[in-house]
């Protein structure tokens, strides 16, 4: 069967900016333009007259971010979020309108404070991508003709075979050298590498701490976003600490090909969150792939999608506690966890996820859109 993705224009409609970490639909739009015209459009800003761009992506002339203002000021979407979606669409229509007469396929990666339906959007083909749950998300279509999510507490909350599960993926940066490179050779100074916002919610810091605290040989390296919000006492006391561990290296926000490259030099990696089961489940991170890619042991809190795969060391739902023990463990008996045995398995896994894989099974399901999921599911 032919790849449905090919020669055509898509359009991604994003909650997010291109100008921002990237995540999952920046990703799809990346892939997607190496064998298709793609408008990654960004959500509206905000100021006193109607204004609208479309600019080439650097290096890649198949991709182009469009970005437009609206003549509303910012606070309307939330004190009067029907007006709000009203005037969005209005102009977004009239955006649409003047960049392409019509496209093949639209992507709606969750633009819940812009609009409620896709039906305004001339597009052969649409598909509404959920990726994150939270406790009003609604189990409608969104005048979508396919409904995709990594979650499957999503999934769950539509008819059998109305939703379909569909991983994280595994960006090109990570896949490069997963493919190249299944050397390890242990750091004289362990070290243990965490991804991801520190000021998330979700976030186990207490657990995290003691970590620290009773590893002290270990270099812990954290990557991501390390801006605190210092009205709460929580991130100002976790800031605190992280500035004065003496063996935590924060890293900060790198691109996607320094944070790859980074990785390399990891001898373990380490996930820790505590859900609330409203608007975060510990079912999936987008961390885990990238993780998994460099073949080295993960140690984790209970997440869900993995809890048969034996791919990490997992703590029980939630006992976050016996994360202490988990590490400590993995430490003594690294050399076992990162045999070649196990990073062969952990880079496979994650090279059947990449974005180019996952495009594969979107492009069946478009094509097979009431048949039954594909069993790539590990």
């Amino acid at each position: 069967m032919d790849h449905f993705f090919q020669n055509k224009v898509i359009i991604i409609l994003s909650p997010q900016p291109w100008n921002y970490l990237f995540i999952s639909k920046h990703h799809y739009a990346r892939e997607l333009s190496k064998k298709n015209k793609v408008f990654y459009v960004e959500p509206p800003s905000h100021g006193k007259n109607f204004a609208w761009s479309c600019s080439e992506e650097v290096d890649n002339r198949q991709l182009r971010i469009v970005t437009y203002t609206i003549p509303t000021p910012g606070w309307l979407r939330f004190k009067l979020p029907g007006l709000y979606k009203i005037i969005v669409k209005y102009y977004l229509k009239k955006v649409m309108e003047r960049l392409v007469s019509k496209s093949d396929v639209c992507f709606d990666f969750g633009c819940y404070q812009q609009f409620d339906s896709l039906d305004f959007i001339h597009a052969g083909f649409k598909i509404f991508f959920p990726v994150d749950d939270f406790k009003s998300l609604k189990a409608v279509d969104r005048g979508s003709d396919l409904i995709l999510t990594v979650s499957k507490n999503i999934q769950a909350k539509y008819p059998a075979g109305k939703c379909h599960f569909i991983n994280h993926g595994l960006s090109e940066e990570f896949s490069i050298r997963a493919r190249s490179n299944l050397v390890w050779e242990r750091n004289s100074q362990i070290r243990a590498g965490y991804s991801g916002n520190l000021f998330i919610p979700y976030i186990d810091v207490a657990i995290i701490q003691l970590i620290i605290q009773r590893n002290p040989s270990v270099e812990f390296h954290f990557f991501g976003s390390n801006k605190p919000d210092f009205s709460l006492v929580w991130q100002q006391e976790w800031n605190d600490f992280l500035l004065n561990a003496s063996n935590v290296k924060l890293r900060g926000q790198l691109s996607v090909e320094e944070l790859a490259d980074a990785y390399d030099d990891m001898d373990i990696f380490l996930l820790c969150y505590k859900p609330d089961f409203i608007n975060y489940h510990g079912e999936n991170s987008h961390k885990v792939l990238e993780y998994l890619s460099t073949g080295k042991t993960i140690v984790s809190s209970h997440l869900s999608l993995y809890k048969d795969s034996h791919l990490m060391q997992m703590s029980p739902p939630d006992k976050n506690e016996s994360l202490i023990t988990i590490f400590s463990d993995a430490l003594q008996n690294l050399d076992d966890y990162n045999s070649k045995e196990l990073r062969a398995a952990r880079v496979r896994y994650a090279l059947e996820n990449t974005y180019e894989m996952q495009l594969k099974r979107i492009s069946k399901l478009v094509s097979f859109s009431e048949g039954s999921e594909p069993e790539y599911e590990k």
